[in-house]
């Protein structure tokens, strides 16, 4: 079967982003990356079967590209424009797609100057934090992390987050501290117990605590099962040679191996997101009910993890009005499409009538709640 290729070139300010996609007969799929500057930063798979006729192959790679290509000039375009409104919540919600989306370098403008204009936007503070670790700017991102856990200390996550600045950061002490907290706000949270273990490890490579090298090996594997216990998604070949590791006196493969545990789990929860363009879907054309429902689904996993979350509560409701919104348009276009087949309908010709009208007061209630969000 033939090999395609298509390439774009895409230059926004001083960067230049290419868009490449092509098929792997082999392995039976289409592969679109996109690279920033020469580098690459990330790639969308679609598997497909064998038996596609060459034509249908083109075409899968032309709308892979496409779409991809698309959605990148939506992307830098929506960055321009919420850069010059100035509005803090809009530039934080597209921040978060662009987070997903790994363009952090933009990302982390966008929550910058968001801390700027509302120095008590804590979400941002936390995403600034992520972005920046994300970076290697560990001192940025311990400086972020912190005003985060300022302004909502009892938040889980912020924990977590901080906690993993003071890792990048060397501070295994901080580290430990914050995790810890982290696991006091929320006892079923794996990634605070992944991540002591990380901690515990890191400090026996670095020795910079001698109070947290006591019984090294017992305290981290413990940390280490108690994290596979309420996420047994961690328990791996690459678990059960990280413990081996550790039995065997080698902790610096054993914190190797647990970096990539953690770092494939954060990568398949980002490329979830990634494909729902987080919250900034929802102000926007590309909207769609299905999208919504799957934030509504993440929202309320969330919200089981951190039930104090109360920002969490309230986005969760925003949703919810732009889902019936949604519906309520659907709804609008089923009514028109019987007055298609049959114009003299008078039930549906009144029904599109006041279901036209109080749809024009319910998006501009949506709209208004949205804004002040």
């Amino acid at each position: 079967m033939e090999s395609y290729r298509l390439n774009s070139r895409i230059v926004e300010g001083e960067k230049e982003f290419m868009i490449q996609t092509l098929n792997d007969t082999e392995q039976g799929i289409v592969k679109t990356s996109l690279f920033v500057d020469g580098e690459f930063l990330d790639a969308d798979i679609l598997p497909h079967s064998g038996e596609v006729s060459e034509d249908q192959l083109l075409e899968l790679v032309k709308n892979a590209h496409g779409e991809k290509k698309s959605e990148l000039e939506y992307l830098l375009k929506c960055y321009k424009e919420v850069m010059l409104q100035g509005s803090p919540e809009i530039m934080n919600q597209l921040g978060v797609a662009l987070f997903y989306k790994k363009l952090y370098a933009e990302a982390i403008r966008l929550f910058t100057s968001v801390t700027k204009i509302r120095p008590d936007h804590h979400e941002a503070w936390a995403y600034l934090c992520r972005a920046s670790l994300i970076c290697k700017n560990y001192n940025d991102a311990v400086e972020a992390g912190n005003k985060a856990v300022e302004l909502k200390p009892t938040f889980a996550d912020y924990r977590n987050y901080l906690g993993e600045a003071y890792q990048g950061n060397g501070s295994c002490r901080r580290a430990v501290i914050e995790f810890e907290e982290a696991i006091r706000q929320n006892v079923y949270y794996a990634d605070a117990y992944l991540n002591l273990a990380i901690t515990f490890i890191l400090n026996e490579v670095n020795r910079e605590d001698y109070n947290l090298t006591g019984e090294f090996a017992t305290r981290t594997i413990d940390m280490m099962n108690k994290a596979a216990l309420i996420f047994p998604y961690y328990k791996s070949p690459a678990y059960d040679s990280a413990i081996q590791a550790i039995k065997e006196g080698n902790p610096k493969r054993a914190y190797e191996l647990l970096v990539e545990i953690r770092g494939n789990k954060e990568e398949r929860l980002r490329r979830e997101k990634a494909s729902q363009f987080q919250r900034f879907l929802m102000y926007t054309d590309w909207a769609d009910h299905d999208n919504i429902a799957e934030r509504i689904k993440f929202l309320e996993r969330e919200i089981e993890k951190n039930p104090g979350y109360v920002d969490l509560y309230y986005e969760l409701a925003i949703c919810f009005l732009h889902h019936s919104k949604l519906g309520w348009e659907k709804g609008i276009s089923y009514f028109k499409k019987a007055l298609d087949i049959n114009p003299k309908l008078k039930k549906a010709l009144r029904a599109h009538e006041l279901a036209q009208d109080q749809f024009l007061k319910l998006s501009d209630s949506v709209y208004d709640i949205s804004e002040k969000n």
